[in-house]
């Protein structure tokens, strides 16, 4: 089994429970980790049977920057279900960072996971 973890992509997204909050983009920090399996060993050299990591950090990185929702929690959890719809990913875990709030509040991070 294989796990592949992409660690903290930076982006940005309209998010925030007040419209002035959702007014300007602002910065997060995400990472989306998975596990699977590939069949057999000779499989291991054929992209055809790998995850496209590459295609997969492209999806998460548009579909947080044109998402608009409310609350972190919303956000983690429509992640979670869109690269598993479209990626066929099982185990999967995400985690995003609010990165403008956390330094606001004088803390290393602010981060919702799932």
């Amino acid at each position: 089994m294989f796990k592949i973890e992409i660690k903290n992509l930076k982006t940005k997204a309209h998010i925030g429970m007040t419209e002035k909050e959702r007014a300007k983009a602002q910065p997060l920090t995400v990472t989306l980790s998975f596990k699977y399996s590939v069949g057999k060993p000779s499989q291991l050299d054929n992209i055809k049977y790998l995850k496209d990591y590459s295609a997969i950090t492209k999806s998460l990185k548009s579909f947080i920057e044109l998402s608009r929702y409310k609350s972190l929690e919303k956000l983690v959890v429509e992640c979670s279900k869109e690269m598993k719809k479209k990626f066929k990913l099982n185990k999967i875990y995400v985690s995003i960072d609010k990165v403008a709030v956390a330094k606001r509040y004088g803390c290393e991070s602010l981060r919702v996971s799932q």
